[in-house]
């Protein structure tokens, strides 16, 4: 067999042996457990609460019959699949039915559920669980525990809960590790820096490197994170009302304010710091934090440029204008993204709504910015981004972009038409968050 099939929380996860790279991933709307490979027809076996579920590896095929009993095993031999439960039982292949038997043949192949008495069998596992180093978590004395054992005669598999999949060779001892995914896919929020994008939770940062071999980097936090930075190779953190510096298990607190931090973001001279009341602002390698611009309401989005800074608030979009030293009214309803496209800056509205705007270039039309600002109604759009020319959207009904050049809405078709929170574009991929499943799309399979 040439594939690992692992389970983790509720998805089936293929990997190829030979490098460890992750196949394919399928997510199941229902617990599942434990996973049997059929090596006679070339299929996965996957307990659930009340079914099996027969999984085709090839045609990506999912049949379920139903089953309550709870299994402890699942064997195969050439004419049947056996189960062990609390009775014993037999599946007929072809026919999908479940019946009890008295006793297994002695030539079953199994795949078994874990017992934790099992690791003591490998004594090059001891002390029995992992734990992340400084560069790797703000808590690295947590423990992780082992969850499930493979062994294929050379290697040894090592399950973990929270630190991936490790791979041992028991002659050499030589260690590899599988980080699969991001520390978690519960509550999800996606944040593009650059030409990167980060998943932030509530355990903390995960990254997917966007070039070469798609390996995944993390951070874990001990506690909620707000928003984050990244600031000369250090993570600058909102964790509630205070802004703090993390270098490592070393936290080093920045500035407290009076109320809950919303957004972050910087420029070359100063970060910003949006928060329930206001907007304020520090200068680099200073924790005085400044009063600035809009006051009194929240702040959901700060967006520096070299000549303006727009920042989007409860009631209103303002810009400040570097050159006049002046802060100045856009539209008079709130805003929760910004991205820009063609020339042109794109404002996602409190009401889910796009905004295009032109940006002001002559004094005639200095104090009139509503002039150049037009809706452009679609269903619910909860986020964008951008590739430079056309500003995708995650909505209700699948991800669409608007083409400026047009003026139309445009589906992208080869992802699921259900409702995205989150999308960014980066590496030429779209990126999309639905729920607990994330999806990648090269620019390419857009239409």
């Amino acid at each position: 067999m040439d594939k690992l099939f692992a389970i983790s929380d509720n998805y089936l996860l293929i990997f190829a042996k030979h490098n460890l790279e992750l196949i394919r991933t399928t997510y199941f709307n229902q617990e599942i457990s434990l996973v049997a490979y059929d090596p006679f027809y070339d299929e996965v076996y996957i307990s659930s609460v009340n079914c099996i579920i027969r999984y085709n590896v090839n045609l990506g095929s999912v049949r379920e019959y139903p089953f309550s009993d709870v299994i402890g095993g699942i064997g195969f031999t050439r004419d049947r699949v056996y189960i062990q439960g609390q009775k014993k039982y037999s599946f007929d292949r072809m026919e999908g039915n479940i019946e009890q038997v008295s006793n297994f043949p002695d030539n079953v192949i199994w795949q078994r559920a874990f017992d934790k008495r099992q690791v003591t069998n490998y004594k090059f596992l001891t002390p029995y669980y992992y734990q992340d180093d400084f560069t790797k978590s703000n808590d690295p004395f947590y423990r992780y525990e082992i969850t499930a054992l493979c062994d294929d005669g050379i290697h040894l598999y090592v399950g973990t809960n929270q630190f991936g999949i490790l791979r041992y060779n028991k002659v050499s001892l030589q260690q590899e590790r599988i980080v699969y995914g991001p520390l978690t896919t519960n509550n999800l929020r996606l944040k593009k820096i650059g030409d990167s994008y980060y998943f932030i939770s509530q355990n903390g940062i995960s990254s997917l490197k966007p070039h070469g071999k798609k390996t995944w980097e993390y951070f874990r936090l001990r506690n909620n994170l707000g928003d984050f930075l990244i600031f000369n190779n250090e993570l600058i953190v909102s964790i509630e009302n205070q802004l703090t510096r993390i270098n490592g298990a070393v936290s080093t607190p920045i500035a407290h304010f009076n109320d809950a931090i919303i957004s972050l973001n910087l420029d070359e001279a100063s970060i910003y710091i949006g928060t329930n009341n206001g907007l304020y602002r520090i200068l680099k390698e200073t924790s005085e934090p400044l009063e600035f611009g809009p006051e009194r309401y929240p702040v959901y989005v700060i967006y520096p440029t070299s000549t303006q800074i727009f920042v989007g608030g409860e009631f209103a979009l303002y810009r400040f204008d570097r050159n006049m030293k002046q802060w100045y009214q856009v539209v008079p309803y709130g805003v929760k993204d910004i991205c820009e496209a063609d020339s042109k800056f794109y404002f996602l509205t409190l009401g889910n709504q796009l905004v295009q705007y032109l940006p002001v270039c002559d004094s005639i039309s200095l104090f009139s910015d509503s002039i150049n600002v037009v809706l452009l109604p679609f269903f619910n759009i909860y986020d964008i981004d951008s590739d430079g020319r056309v500003i995708y959207c995650a909505t209700s009904s699948g991800i669409n972009y608007f083409d400026p050049e047009t003026h139309l809405y445009n589906p992208v078709y080869n992802l699921p038409r259900i409702r995205y929170n989150y999308v960014v574009i980066a590496d030429q991929d779209i990126i999309a968050v639905s729920g607990r499943v994330i999806y990648r799309l090269p620019l390419k399979y857009r239409n």
